[in-house]
Formats: structure tokens, C-alpha cells, sequence
């Protein structure tokens, strides 16, 4: 992996993080609120949601959870699961 795909995987987890923090704010908002309906925008539009919609809400931050996961896994590994600290070879002078 090169420093380009690196920043690239680190955009979309701060994407990610971003609208999973917003999703749980409408997620609140909606669940303590007297109101049935909160909008949520961000760099892909806003969307609109309603109590109904609670459940949804949830099933997508854990999409996001799930995916940031898998770019942090792909950070920490060489880009084919395995880890780039496999072995450490200690030299002393």
C-alpha cells in the first residue's frame, strides 16, 4: 500500500466516523424529542427520518462501524491480511 491509497482509506474513515457521529445524533434526537422527524446533512445530501425510522438508523451506523473497522484492519496490514509487524529482529551493537 503507498502513501496515496493510505490517505485515501483515511478520508473515508473520517467520513465515516463523521456521519456515523451524525446518525447517532438524529438516532438521539429522534428517540428523546417531542417531534417525529429530524434531517441529516452531509457530502452525499441530507436525508430526512422519521421515529419509524429508528431502526434503520441504527442498521446503518453499524454499517459504518463494519466498514470503518475494515479500512483500520486494512491500515494495520500489508494490504493481504497480514500484519506488517510479523516479526521484529532485535540487533544489538
Amino acid at each position: 500500500m503507498d502513501l496515496v491509497q493510505a490517505k485515501k482509506i483515511l478520508k473515508r474513515i473520517q467520513s465515516c466516523e463523521a456521519d456515523a457521529d451524525a446518525l447517532r445524533a438524529v438516532r438521539t434526537k429522534l428517540g428523546t424529542a417531542e417531534y417525529a422527524s429530524a434531517t441529516m446533512s452531509s457530502g452525499g445530501g441530507s436525508r430526512s427520518y422519521t421515529r419509524a425510522d429508528l431502526g434503520k438508523i441504527t442498521t446503518l451506523i453499524n454499517d459504518l462501524e463494519r466498514e470503518i473497522k475494515k479500512l483500520r484492519k486494512l491500515l494495520a496490514t500489508n494490504g493481504n491480511g497480514n500484519s506488517l509487524w510479523t516479526t521484529v529482529t532485535l540487533v544489538y551493537s
